[in-house]
Parts: structure tokens; sequence; C-alpha cells
């Protein structure tokens, strides 16, 4: 489950959020685990943050998608 982000810095404040509401040391010691996930980038310019794990108000619950469109890799 993701919630999808106009910017880059809303996905970054929603899964600070959710960090510091678990006490990970990056809020409490300043080093270590700052986030429970990482916001990734989508093929139409938005962000994507996986919350499967995350606890959501009514809003977000309301506001779910199931996939999102994964920005194309120039990897092989």
């Amino acid at each position: 489950m993701y919630l999808i982000y106009e910017t880059e810095q809303g996905a970054i404040d929603r899964a600070d959020e959710e960090g510091k509401y678990l006490n990970f040391s990056y809020w409490t010691k300043g080093t270590g685990t700052r986030w429970l996930t990482a916001p990734e980038p989508t093929a139409d310019g938005r962000w994507a943050l996986d919350v499967r794990d995350y606890d959501l108000d009514d809003y977000e619950e309301n506001a779910l998608f199931e996939t999102y469109a994964l920005l194309e890799s120039d990897e092989v």
C-alpha cells in the first residue's frame, strides 16, 4: 500500500513523522535508522511511500494506492 506525494519533501516529511513515532535511533540518538521506508520516485514525477506498516489516519486510509508507476531505469 502506498501514499503518493507531489513532492519528495512531502513524502520525506511523512516518513520522518513515522520514524519519530516509532522512536527510531535517528530521532533519539542522532544516528542510525531514520525511516521505516524511504520515498521512491514514480514515472509521473511524483513520490511513492510504502506505508503498509505505518499507523495511518482516516484520511490516509482513504488515499491509499495498491501500486504505482515505477520510474524507468537505465540500468540493464
